[in-house]
């Protein structure tokens, strides 16, 4: 419990420095997005695969999405991981020694109106074992999600959504007992997330 704690408050405080640095990088004051990070609903998951020899049959452990979140921190040990690049291409993702690997999510991708792009990513089955451990970044539940001014020239490519609600309907979405539940009518979608909004680039036309 304390070494894992101690990873994520390191870890979370790497995210703010983030926030800071993509803010710069959008020409954004530095502390542009602290006051939606009073309490933000980031998680971490440490997800571990044991080695299974057997697991490799199965070509993917994780199909392709986008994360729901601003972006996230990875460290993972093994190699598995692919994203998509900017050609709508399949690339491998290798671990880098001292390195984490930082995907942009949906909510970054609404708040620049497209100007930064979620990163599609999957994960491969591989027979060794590995470790994966993700914070996914995200602002404060009730914050509105839609373009920053700064960045519609003309037409906003994304409804307004709250953080929290996209982040409950993205996972009913993503999970299979959920959506059962969902289409059991036991569960209801958010109403702000009536219809999902597209993230992340189009895989490339075979040749």
């Amino acid at each position: 419990r304390r070494d894992v704690y101690a990873y994520y408050e390191a870890a979370m405080a790497l995210g703010r420095t983030l926030f800071g640095g993509f803010a710069r990088a959008l020409g954004l004051p530095e502390n542009h997005f602290e006051r939606w990070l009073t309490k933000p609903p980031s998680q971490l998951r440490l997800v571990h695969y044991p080695s299974d020899p057997a697991r490799a049959v199965a070509e993917w452990g994780i199909s392709a999405h986008t994360d729901y979140e601003c972006f996230t921190i990875l460290h993972v040990t093994a190699p598995g991981l692919q994203v998509m690049n900017a050609k709508g291409d399949w690339i491998e993702a290798p671990p880098v020694e001292g390195a984490f690997v930082i995907n942009i999510g949906d909510m970054l991708e609404a708040l620049t109106n497209g100007r930064f792009i979620a990163t599609p990513h999957r994960v491969r089955n591989v027979p060794d074992e590995r470790f994966s451990f993700p914070l996914f970044c995200a602002l404060d539940y009730d914050t509105l999600i839609e373009p920053l001014p700064q960045f519609v020239d003309g037409e906003k490519r994304y409804p307004p959504y709250v953080a929290g609600g996209h982040l409950v309907t993205q996972t009913m979405r993503t999970f299979r007992y959920l959506k059962e539940l969902v289409a059991d009518g036991k569960l209801e979608l958010p109403e702000s997330e009536d219809h999902a909004t597209a993230f992340g680039r189009r895989e490339s036309e075979p040749a």
